[in-house]
Formats: C-alpha cells, structure tokens, sequence
C-alpha cells in the first residue's frame, strides 16, 4: 500500500481510509503497510505510527496487516515491531540492514536476533535493488525453521532465484512464499506461491484477487491473462522510470482517481498528475 501524504508531507488519515476501503472491497486478503512502494524509508517515527494506527482502524478486522520494521539498527526495528503489534497489527515483514555491506553469517545472526526479539510472526523481505543484497536461499532455508520466521515476500526479480525458492520452500505448513515482482506472478502461483505482492494492486486490486482466484482453480489460462491486465496497470507508471519515479507516478495516477495527493516525501520529487500519465 503506498503510504498517503497531506502537501505538508503528514500522514492524510482520510486517505488512507479511502484506499483500504478500496483494497478491502476488492477481497484482498493482507494490506502490506511501510514498504517500498509505501516509501517506508523516508517516514518519520511518528508518522510511521500514525500510518499504522490508521491502517489497522481502517481495516477494522476486514483483512491481515502487515507491516515493515526495516531499520540499520536493529533496536528500532524490534521497538516499531512491539509498538504495532499493540496497535493490532499481525505480522512484521524485514529486509535486510543495508549500510555495511553483511556476509552471510552476518545476516542470519541479525534475522535470528531480530526473530527472537519480536512476538509478531516475522517475514523475511529480500529486495536487492535497493538493500544490495540477496538473501541465499540456503540461509532462507535455514530461516524458515525458526519458529519465528514465518515466510519471505521475495522481490528479487529473477526467475532461476525464485523457482528454486519455490522449490525448497514452497507448501510448506508453517512458511509462506510471496511474490513481490509482477513480471513473475503467474510463474509464481504456478509453482505453489502463497500469494503476490504487488504495488499495482493500488490501482487495480481487483485484478490480482481475479488472478489468486483462477490460481486455486488451477486456471492458469486465467491466471496469465490477469497478469497481462496487471503488467499493462504497471506500465502505466512504471515504464521508463526509475524506481523512485514510478512511486511518484503512482501516486499522481491515485490522486487522479481521488484515492490521495500526489505528494511523495524527499528524496523523490513529486510529480503533477500529467507528468504521472
């Protein structure tokens, strides 16, 4: 869910209202808040909390929220984490630290303290392009049999990464596998994925309930016709942009369709909803 702001750079608590009654009215089964496309890094710890609180109001038990607690320091990640699970919310969702370049034992040892640190169920986030790092799948592997670590939303945009993931750690009872990048959704639930995650879902959710639907048919002509609907909802503000471009196209496509202002926090620059066309 991208993260509505007023032009003075404040959480719009009405708009977010707005834009969970529209996730929810689609059927949606989790509204993931403070990610990327929700601009999580840029944030005020205060505004964060106001997001969260007015996410969880707004859903009112309708659907799971989930919510990143990324941080370089692992303190803050493990306070946000206490702070939102008192707030309702059901689960925190993790990248890895992104400063100082980790080792391998470096990242388990950070996920295995954050994982023991925290109630709510933990979710790996691997998301190279903007940590720099790949999460291996044999440390994933490892993860996933804390009894903390409960899935990976896995962003990393490669279809060898993500069909071995799927194949190691795919049905499993106790650990999800979700898709964070569109191009590969279909690919994805054919394989056994336990959902998508996709930034696209703010302008067209219904699309990918359609697609989660034909998935648990087994209707995979279905399923590849709505990941077309949704790649074609994707390029409207994704193609030719950078990442921080297309957040702000996004948005400027919202606050045409009267969901939220245009507004995104520095370092990305707010586009004018024809620049965003």
């Amino acid at each position: 869910m991208v993260s509505p702001f007023t032009g003075c750079g404040n959480i719009d608590e009405r708009a977010v209202q707005r834009i969970v009654e529209r996730l929810v009215a689609a059927g949606v089964h989790g509204i993931f808040v403070l990610g990327t496309t929700g601009e999580a890094a840029s944030i005020t710890a205060t505004e964060k909390m106001k997001l969260v609180h007015a996410t969880v109001h707004a859903v009112a038990g309708r659907s799971q929220v989930y919510t990143g607690i990324s941080s370089n320091c692992l303190q803050e990640s493990v306070e946000a984490a206490k702070r939102y699970e008192q707030m309702g919310v059901h689960a925190a969702v993790a990248h890895p630290p992104c400063y100082y370049p980790p080792s391998e034992k470096d990242l388990e040892a950070y996920f295995v303290s954050l994982a023991e640190a925290i109630d709510l169920p933990l979710l790996l986030y691997n998301i190279p392009k903007t940590t720099h790092v790949s999460l291996p799948l044999a440390l994933v592997e490892r993860l996933s049999h804390h009894p903390n670590v409960e899935g990976i939303k896995d962003s990393g945009a490669e279809e060898p990464h993500l069909k071995e993931l799927l194949l190691q750690m795919g049905g499993r009872e106790n650990f999800s596998v979700l898709c964070g990048c569109g191009a590969l959704f279909s690919v994805a639930l054919r394989l056994g994925a336990d959902g998508v995650v996709p930034s696209s879902g703010n302008l067209v959710p219904g699309v990918y309930q359609a697609m989660w639907t034909a998935a648990l048919q087994g209707n995979w002509e279905e399923v590849v016709q709505q990941n077309a609907h949704s790649a074609a909802a994707g390029a409207r503000y994704q193609q030719g942009r950078s990442l921080g471009e297309s957040l702000a196209a996004l948005k400027a496509l919202m606050a045409e369709d009267g969901l939220c202002g245009p507004t995104v926090l520095p370092p990305l620059r707010t586009l004018s909803v024809q620049e965003g066309l």
